[in-house]
């Protein structure tokens, strides 16, 4: 198939195709008879959301185009939310409602009058005169008393000025190119309704992005503060607990006090290493006096008045060092320290001459052992034993200061590791605080940002529609013409499809499974006069005698016989001696002598011998072509160049199967225009397995005349010019032959010239 075949299947069935546009052009063009006008107006929003300016840069503001897309689309998406045109949708019918008689600009007269003569009398109670906020809220109330009132009705359903879906259908939003402004376009039947549903949308929508860009930021906001009032909670605490720690443990600065400490306690150890030298070298020294001594000397200064004295002076030491000591840190009563640490001294010098006086009194001796004067040696061990008391007492002090710095030390490490928790604690808390304190601020700037932002601004406000949109009707009417010839045109081709008849030769091969010998036209009423039907008739039987000529010559040189041949049909009336005829004569036309055998009578045909014979009992029994004739005449069918057996219907008649095997060819006629069956395929199988291969060749008769071409070429017939070019084109064939190889005119020329 091609496309030529398409054009000629839907040719033939011209009238389909003519009347399929004229009835749907027809019914469109009535049914669009009385279309209403419809009016289109549109607005132009400016949004700033690829390149407004923002509070947290002085610069434009900077988005990437993911973002700008996904703002857009909310932004779009909030202009188709159900809330925001069921609001547009209540409004508008409240805006009509309060009117006490039709505005054009607001709404027509038709469409008004109509409007009052639908609304119940207890929707129009709840108008409040002049009042469009008041109406607004009592039309709201009663409408979501219950799914069944008549507003809700109204706006749910799909009422044409305010049902939610019908608004929705006819609204448009999209966003310019890659501007910051978005387009709102809006069409109605009515041009007042039109403006200001667009008015109403744009009012609805701008509060409803406002409410939620600002809501989502309220949130945002709340959430900080509330963090931040926990945070705050959190170092007051901390700084509570460090205020108690120090009150407990008297701290008034930890780091200077432990400092302080550190430093003191360095000092002291410097002086009491120094102490205890001075005391031992005391000891030292009082040591080698004592072992000078004599045994008398000894006993002077062991005696118990001695004794008394040293150790009276030992206390008063101790007290006095003691005194000095607490003077250092009791600064308010420095004074009494100092008159008491006076009096220690006055009563240690007095003492102290008490023990020198002691000693003197005792026994005196001029010598010492080595040779010293014993007043001498005497003195330096009262003086060496005044200065070890003194040492001594220092000493006492030292320890007990250098237990004093033990204990602060002891007392203070653990301290500084919980000051330091502490501390720690408080500045964790600080950082959370003033982290949140931060996005606390920056949240601020941004909801002062989207307050900036979200105030959208209408560039383009919408217009009154004076002029209606162009009408569709047209293009629906050309559609129609389209879908008319479409449709009509998709069923032939549907229908050719799963036609099972055999129809062409290709068809016949595969539905068959047997190869076509020729193929016969179809000669109707309906044949067109400028086809010259003889001339395709006589070349669709020379294709068969061709074959038939060329299969006896070869053969001829093997042995001298007739050619014979078996012309049979599946049914009756299928054409086989109509095709025989024509076929056994175009032989005798050629010089060829015909025998044709036929259990009919034959209208005479010119040079062709005919013999009827006489189907009986035996004839399925015959197994040779001479069976079927009495035997006076079986010569005859040795005086003939070719042989044709005619046999009924196999289908429905007995025939002689065995002369199949003994004929040069069978040749089965069917009629292209009949499906190809199951008992079809039956009926030749028997004939199929005598063959073997010799099997029958199909004579396919019937066929539409344009099919001829596949086996005779351009069907004879007279073509304008046009119809030429419009054939070659399909064909792709865009030169003729004498184009390419110059025709004849132009080669006799150059002949002549030669």
């Amino acid at each position: 198939m091609n496309l030529i075949y398409f054009i000629r299947l839907l040719l033939k069935h011209w009238l389909l195709m003519l009347l399929g546009p004229i009835i749907l052009f027809c019914a469109i063009f009535f049914l669009t008879k009385d279309e209403p006008k419809v009016y289109n107006s549109f607005t132009s929003i400016y949004t700033g959301l690829a390149s407004g300016s923002s509070l947290t840069s002085l610069e434009s503001s900077k988005i990437d185009r993911v973002t700008t897309m996904t703002a857009f689309d909310n932004l779009i998406n909030i202009v188709k939310l159900r809330s925001t045109i069921e609001e547009v949708g209540l409004r508008l019918f409240t805006s009509h409602m309060i009117l006490e008689e039709p505005n054009p600009e607001v709404i027509s007269r038709e469409s008004y009058y109509e409007l009052m003569n639908s609304v119940p009398d207890k929707i129009k109670k709840l108008v409040v005169k002049n009042d469009f906020d008041a109406t607004y809220k009592a039309f709201v109330n009663y409408k979501i008393q219950n799914n069944q009132n008549y507003i809700y009705k109204l706006i749910e359903l799909d009422n044409t000025y305010y049902g939610f879906e019908k608004i929705l259908k006819e609204l448009t939003v999209r966003r310019k190119n890659l501007s910051d402004m978005i387009e709102i376009s809006y069409s109605a039947t009515d041009p007042g309704i039109c403006q200001q549903t667009l008015v109403i949308l744009i009012n609805v929508f701008i509060k409803n992005y406002a409410d939620v860009k600002i809501n989502q930021s309220d949130a945002i906001l709340r959430y900080f503060q509330d963090q931040l009032n926990l945070a705050q909670e959190k170092l007051d605490l901390a700084e509570d607990e460090l205020l108690q720690f120090n009150k407990d443990n008297n701290i008034i600065n930890y780091y200077e006090q432990t400092e302080y400490i550190a430093s003191q306690k360095e000092s002291f150890d410097a002086k009491f290493n120094e102490i205890r030298m001075e005391y031992a070298s005391a000891a030292a020294v009082l040591k080698v006096l004592e072992e000078k001594l004599s045994v008398q000397q000894r006993r002077v200064i062991t005696n118990s008045k001695v004794l008394e004295l040293r150790d009276q002076l030992a206390a008063v030491n101790i007290e006095k060092a003691l005194k000095e000591y607490q003077s250092q840190f009791d600064t308010i009563n420095q004074q009494l320290y100092i008159d008491e640490i006076a009096e220690l001294s006055t009563e240690s010098t007095a003492l102290q001459n008490q023990l020198r006086e002691q000693v003197n009194k005792a026994y005196f001796m001029s010598n010492s052992i080595e040779g010293v004067e014993s007043n001498s040696v005497l003195t330096q061990w009262l003086e060496t034993v005044i200065n070890l008391e003194s040492s001594e007492a220092k000493l006492v002090i030292g320890e007990q200061r250098k237990d004093e710095f033990r204990s602060t030390i002891t007392e203070y490490a653990p301290k500084g590791a919980q000051m330091k928790r502490l501390e720690r604690k408080i500045a964790i808390a600080e950082r959370e605080y003033l982290s949140i304190l931060e996005s606390l601020n920056l949240a601020k700037l941004k909801q002062q940002n989207v307050e900036l932002n979200s105030n959208l601004k209408v560039s383009d406000p919408p217009l009154y529609p004076n002029k209606s949109l162009p009408s569709k009707r047209k293009i629906l009417l050309l559609v129609g013409l389209v879908i008319g010839f479409i449709i009509p045109a998709a069923l032939i081709i549907l229908l050719d499809f799963i036609d099972q008849s055999l129809k062409t030769e290709k068809r016949a091969e595969e539905f068959t499974g047997l190869t076509v010998a020729a193929i016969y036209p179809k000669i109707g009423k309906k044949v067109s006069r400028s086809l010259d039907i003889d001339n395709i008739k006589a070349r669709a039987i020379d294709v068969l005698a061709r074959k038939l000529i060329l299969s006896k010559e070869t053969n001829k040189a093997q042995e001298q016989k007739p050619d014979t041949n078996i012309v049979f049909s599946i049914l009756d009336e299928e054409g086989k001696s109509t095709i025989l005829g024509l076929l056994a004569e175009r032989l005798a036309d050629i010089g060829y002598k015909v025998l044709v055998l036929s259990d009919e009578k034959y209208t005479r045909l010119s040079n062709v011998e005919v013999y009827e014979y006489v189907i009986n009992d035996s004839f399925h029994k015959c197994e040779v072509i001479t069976d079927l004739m009495d035997e006076a005449d079986r010569h005859k069918c040795y005086q003939n160049d070719f042989v044709f057996v005619e046999i009924p219907g196999i289908l429905q008649n007995s025939f002689p199967i065995n002369l199949f095997n003994g004929t040069d060819h069978s040749f089965m006629v069917t009629r292209a225009n009949r499906a190809w069956t199951k008992s079809d395929t039956n009926a030749i199988k028997d004939i199929l397995s005598f063959t073997e291969d010799k099997k029958p060749q199909i004579l396919l008769n019937g066929v539409e005349i344009e099919e001829m071409e596949n086996v005779i070429g351009d069907l004879p017939r007279k073509r304008s010019f046009i119809r030429r070019f419009v054939k070659n084109v399909i064909r792709l064939q865009f030169f003729s032959k004498d184009r390419i190889n110059g025709s004849k005119k132009k080669q006799k020329k150059k002949q002549k010239k030669r």
